[in-house]
């Protein structure tokens, strides 16, 4: 759950103990100023923009203060978070699950907030309270809230009802939120299979631009209807999804983005996505551990457009490219390759002989990497240290000959396989002109100094770069990747960290 919270939308407003007004905060020292009210001399759209960036509560109480503060309110988009209707935070902690919280009347207050206010609403995050409407009243959630929301209007919604004790479905009436631009859901047992009934040209979401599932149980028709009724989807988002559905295909005019993070299917088919720029894919999920047999494979078909690709791991995905599977010896061709990938991450466990005969082979399907990122794995059972010699039988590799200028191998431990490695692309990277080393164990000054150490023979080392600026920057660990950083098209390498 931690992990679901971590990446879904951050709040859009301060929390109640850095967004609350004060008498103190706002009175003014001096004579007869003290009493003056300079607040309320503010235009109406200065107050409504005040209104919207304070906690729900504070936002509610500035109608009691005169019928204009009640026209700013009711004329401000509404933003809604129940965290900020939860008990105050100085209050003895009632546990994980909420023993003890009054949940009734902060359902009462959600539904009050919904029904006072005229619309649109802005964002509404119910992450609390929908466990509690959910096992209330199974209509409740249907009737006194997304009918609301559907009916007013609002932008950004997320929903996450955690399943402990029981199970839940989402109602079918999210289908009717039609203003939607950004919808996140959490945790729900199963996504309504009502998105079956809809025919092929029905658009549900016209405007919805971001969709994230997390842990949400959906079946793989049912991700096709949402594509399909979603004409403007950019980005779509599937978070620890455990197997569910098993296959997911993704055909799309419009996706920017797709992000299969801390998720896990037996296939994953990227079809038809014209405009696809980014294509993340992160199976490690705290607590989870897959069969040393379990498998992902991955089709890539038409995506002219993407440039963004990893971390393909070659553990767990099969790479399968115009429906011929790639595998150790497979020789480039114009079917097997994707010229437009120009940022390209790897993980691979160098101790396993097997994947690293791979590695090659893939370097190969993109011909064009400027940059490549590789992460180093450990093995629970290595099979073999894999020394120069292996690295120098590989043969031609496009895209160290002619464009890779930049390296960041991360995870880096010092053994002898990944130095034979790093020499490899040393001798070959012929545009190469820094190559940045992430220590595994970068907390430990000593540890750094050894990693040093058995690097430097490789600064020695006859290059194939002519660049006479080329570096090796070793550094610590700790920067921790994150979904919101790889879902953020504005930064050019999501990798970087």
């Amino acid at each position: 759950m931690e992990e679901i919270f971590a990446c879904i939308p951050t709040q859009p407003i301060p929390s109640p103990a850095e967004g609350s007004v004060s008498a103190a905060a706002c009175s003014v020292v001096g004579g007869a100023e003290a009493d003056e009210d300079r607040i309320s001399r503010l235009a109406d759209a200065l107050l409504s923009n005040i209104v919207s960036r304070l906690p729900i509560k504070d936002a509610a109480r500035t109608t009691a203060l005169s019928p204009r503060w009640r026209r700013v309110w009711a004329s401000t988009p509404l933003v809604l978070d129940d965290a900020h209707l939860l008990q105050d935070p100085d209050q003895p902690d009632d546990g994980p699950l909420g023993f003890g919280t009054d949940w009734r009347s902060i359902a009462d207050a959600v539904s009050s907030v919904l029904a006072a206010h005229p619309g649109p609403f802005r964002c509404v995050r119910l992450t609390n309270v929908c466990r509690y409407a959910a096992a209330r009243d199974r209509g409740a959630l249907a009737r006194d809230w997304l009918r609301v929301l559907a009916a007013k209007g609002v932008d950004d919604l997320v929903l996450v009802c955690p399943r402990w004790p029981f199970k839940a479905k989402i109602p079918a009436d999210i289908l009717r939120v039609a203003s939607l631009r950004s919808l996140y859901l959490g945790l729900w047992d199963e996504f309504p299979g009502s998105t079956k009934s809809l025919h092929r040209g029905n658009v549900v979401f016209p405007h919805l631009l971001e969709l994230g599932l997390c842990r949400t149980d959906i079946k793989t028709a049912d991700i096709d209807h949402l594509l399909q009724c979603s004409p403007h989807l950019e980005k779509l988002a599937l978070v620890a999804c455990d197997n569910s559905p098993d296959c997911v295909r993704v055909r799309s005019r419009s996706l920017r983005c797709v992000l299969f993070w801390m998720s896990v299917a037996n296939e994953v088919n990227v079809l038809v996505v014209p405009r696809l720029e980014r294509l993340i894919l992160w199976s490690e999920c705290p607590g989870a551990r897959l069969d040393d047999d379990f498998r992902t494979r991955l089709n890539i078909g038409y995506v002219q457009e993407l440039k963004v690709l990893g971390y393909l791991d070659l553990r767990i995905h099969v790479l399968e490219i115009s429906n011929t599977i790639i595998e150790a010896g497979t020789k480039p061709s114009p079917r097997t390759i994707v010229p437009s990938v120009n940022i390209l991450a790897l993980k691979v466990r160098f101790g396993v002989r097997k994947e690293a005969r791979m590695l090659p082979s893939y370097l190969r399907c993109f011909p064009n990497v400027v940059t490549l990122h590789i992460m180093s794995d450990e093995a629970d059972e290595p099979t073999g240290k894999l020394n120069f010699k292996f690295w120098q039988e590989a043969g031609p590799i496009s895209c160290l000959q002619s464009q890779i200028k930049r390296v960041v191998f991360k995870n880096f431990r010092g053994n002898r396989s990944e130095l034979a490695f790093l020499r490899f692309i040393w001798e070959r990277a012929q545009l190469l002109h820094k190559m940045v080393i992430v220590l595994a164990d970068g907390d430990d000054p000593a540890s750094l100094d050894q990693m040093v150490a058995k690097l430097k023979p490789l600064a020695c080392a006859k290059r194939a770069s002519k660049d006479r600026k080329l570096t090796i920057l070793v550094r610590n660990g700790g920067c921790v990747w994150s979904f919101h950083r790889a879902s953020d098209l504005s930064v050019s390498d999501p990798f970087d960290c």
